[in-house]
C-alpha cells in the first residue's frame, strides 16, 4: 500500500510492477460508503475522516464558514425576525439552496472517486444511487417549499400604493350627484390625523371581508384597528361597528350609509374619490382613521372562507371564552342547527373559530359583544403563529395564506414588526369595542343602524392609543385567559344558557335592534 501525491492511499503495484485494481473488503467498503454519506451531510467531514486533508480543506473550510454563520444568525436574532427576514430574501435564499446542491453533489462525487468507486458493481451501484437520490430529494424538496413561499408572498404582499386616502389637490367635480356622500353640514373641519412624533405607532385596519353563501356583495363585517406601540411593546386594539353611518371622510364630506360597504363602493366608484388607488381600502382607512384622529397607512384584509384554512392547519386556536353562549340561528360554514360553546378555556378548529367570531344571536349577544370575541380570535391567531408557525405543513400553510390575506405592510418593516409583535402578547394587549353610548342604535331607510358620537370616539380613541411610550388606561387591558375547560366546548344549540357581562371592559351595550338586510350603498338615499 502506498500513498498518491495527495497522501490518499492507493494499492500499490504487484511482483510485475504493473498496478492491479484496488482490491477493497467489504468492511472497508461499508467505511467508506459512510465517509461518503458525511461528505453528503456535511461535505468535508467525509474527507477528513478518511485523511484526504486536502480535500477536507477544499469542502470543509467554506462548510464551517456558512455553518458558523446561520449559528450566529440564529443566536443573534429571535425565530420571528428571521422568518421576516427570510421573506425579504426568498430569491437570494433559492440561489443559496442551487449552490449547496451543487457543492455537496461535488462533494460525494470526489468521495467516491477517491475510494475507486467509478465503476461500483450492482449492489454498490444501488447504494451510490440512494445515496445521490438522499441528497437531491430533500434539497429539491426544500427548493420547492421556498419557491412557493416565494409565490405566495407575492401575492399576500401587495404593491403599497401609498397609505390611507388622501384627496387630490384639484379634484374633478363628479359628472352626478352623489346620493350617498353629503358635505358636513354643522362640524367643524375634520382635523388631519397626524402620525406621532419621533417613534410612531404602527397602526393597521384588519379587515374581515364576508363574501359567503348568500351574500351579493362583499362587505367589511370585520373592522378593527390593531396598534403595535414599539416602545412599550403594547398592541391596541378597537372594533368599528359595521353598521355605523354618516363617518366623516378626509375631503369633508360624510358618508352616510352603513359603514361595512364603503370599501365596496369606493371600490366601484373611483371617480368619487379622486386620488385613490382603486381598492377602496385606502378609502376605509381613511375614513376610519378620521373618525379616530389616527394615521392608518396599513391593512390587512382576511377572507373569512380562507380564515377557516389557515385556523385548520396552524392546528386550531385557543380562546378564553367568558361566558357560554347558543346561537339556534347560525347556520352557516358548517353548521346547520345552530352553534353553542361553553365557557372556559377553549381550542377551536377553523370553523368553530369562524363560528365563534360571528355569532351575534345568542342571548344578551350583539354586534358589540361579537366584536370583542373577535378580538380575542385575533390574540389566538397571534398565538398559534408564534408558538406553531410553519411546522405542520409548511406549503399548505402558505397557499392557504395566499389565499386567505393580502396587505400593503412593506416588506422592509416586517423584521421589525415580528421582533416586537413576539414578545407582545395577551397581558401586554388592550381592546376596546365602539359602543353605547358612543354609538345609538337607530332605523330607517338604510335599515339597522348605528348614530356615532365623533367627538366621544376620538376621545376614547386618545386613551386607547395614547402617544408612544405611554400605557392606555389599565381599564382597557384584556383579561387574563381562563384557565378551566378543555376540548372545544361546541356543538348544536340546547336550552339558551344564562347571560353574563361581556368581556370588554367599556360601558355596557343596550340590546340591538334586528338588522334588515343591508341595502346597496349605491342605492341608498341620504337621509
Amino acid at each position: 500500500m502506498t500513498q498518491d501525491g495527495s497522501g490518499d492511499p492507493v494499492d500499490a503495484a504487484a511482483s510485475d510492477g504493473e498496478p492491479l485494481p484496488p482490491i477493497i473488503e467489504p468492511a472497508a467498503r461499508s467505511r467508506q460508503l459512510r465517509w461518503v454519506v458525511a461528505d453528503a451531510i456535511l461535505p468535508g467531514v467525509g474527507h477528513l475522516a478518511a485523511g484526504r486533508r486536502r480535500l477536507a480543506l477544499i469542502f470543509g473550510l467554506p462548510t464551517l464558514a456558512a455553518v458558523l454563520a446561520l449559528l450566529a444568525l440564529v443566536v443573534s436574532t429571535s425565530l420571528p425576525r428571521l422568518a421576516a427576514e427570510a421573506v425579504n430574501a426568498l430569491g437570494v435564499i433559492l440561489v443559496i439552496q442551487a449552490i449547496v446542491l451543487v457543492w455537496r453533489l461535488l462533494a460525494v462525487g470526489a468521495g467516491l472517486v477517491a475510494v475507486g468507486w467509478r465503476r461500483p458493481g450492482a449492489r454498490h451501484g444501488v447504494a451510490v444511487a440512494v445515496l445521490l437520490l438522499a441528497v437531491v430529494i430533500p434539497q429539491g424538496y426544500l427548493g420547492y417549499v421556498t419557491n412557493v413561499a416565494r409565490e405566495e408572498v407575492d401575492r399576500v404582499f401587495v404593491i403599497d400604493t401609498g397609505g390611507a386616502w388622501r384627496p387630490s389637490a384639484s379634484p374633478e367635480p363628479p359628472a352626478t350627484p352623489q346620493p350617498t356622500l353629503a358635505p358636513e353640514a354643522t362640524a367643524s373641519p375634520t382635523p388631519e390625523p397626524t402620525a406621532t412624533p419621533a417613534v410612531p405607532r404602527v397602526n393597521i385596519l384588519l379587515i374581515g371581508i364576508d363574501s359567503g353563501v348568500g351574500r351579493r356583495t362583499a362587505n367589511t363585517d370585520t373592522m378593527i384597528v390593531a396598534s403595535l406601540d414599539p416602545v412599550t411593546e403594547t398592541v391596541s386594539m378597537i372594533s368599528i361597528p359595521r353598521d355605523m353611518v354618516n363617518v366623516p371622510l378626509p375631503d369633508g364630506t360624510v358618508y352616510r350609509p352603513k359603514l361595512n360597504g364603503l370599501d365596496s363602493y369606493a371600490r366601484h366608484h373611483p371617480s368619487k374619490f379622486p386620488g385613490s388607488d382603486g381598492t377602496g381600502h385606502d378609502v376605509l382607512m381613511a375614513a376610519i382613521g378620521t373618525m379616530l384622529n389616527l394615521q392608518i397607512d396599513y391593512y390587512a384584509s382576511v377572507s373569512l372562507g380562507s380564515f377557516v384554512q389557515v385556523v385548520d392547519i396552524l392546528g386550531g386556536v385557543d380562546v378564553s371564552v367568558s361566558k357560554s353562549l347558543c346561537d339556534p340561528g347560525y347556520t352557516e360554514y358548517g353548521f346547520n342547527n345552530g352553534f353553542s360553546i361553553k365557557a372556559g378555556l377553549r381550542h377551536l378548529n377553523g370553523l368553530q373559530a369562524l363560528a365563534y367570531a360571528r355569532i351575534r344571536k345568542a342571548p344578551g349577544e350583539s354586534d358589540f359583544t361579537r366584536a370583542a370575541r373577535q378580538q380575542e380570535v385575533v390574540s389566538g391567531l397571534r398565538d398559534a403563529v408564534v408558538k406553531r408557525g410553519f411546522l405542520s405543513d409548511p406549503v399548505k400553510l402558505l397557499k392557504a395564506l395566499g389565499r386567505a390575506m393580502a396587505t400593503n405592510v412593506p416588506r422592509e418593516i416586517l423584521p421589525e414588526l415580528a421582533d416586537v409583535m413576539a414578545r407582545v402578547d395577551r397581558s401586554h394587549t388592550y381592546r376596546a369595542v365602539i359602543m353605547s353610548p358612543l354609538v345609538q342604535p337607530a332605523f330607517d331607510a338604510r335599515g339597522s343602524i348605528q348614530i356615532p358620537d365623533i367627538a366621544g370616539i376620538r376621545k376614547l380613541a386618545a386613551t386607547l392609543f395614547p402617544e408612544t411610550g405611554a400605557l392606555p388606561l389599565a381599564a382597557f387591558a384584556a383579561p387574563p385567559p381562563a384557565t378551566s375547560g378543555s376540548g372545544s366546548g361546541t356543538g348544536s344549540c340546547g336550552p339558551a344558557p344564562t347571560s353574563a357581562p361581556p368581556p370588554t371592559p367599556v360601558p355596557s351595550a343596550s340590546p340591538e335592534p334586528s338588522p334588515s338586510p343591508d341595502p346597496t350603498p349605491e342605492l341608498t338615499p341620504p337621509p
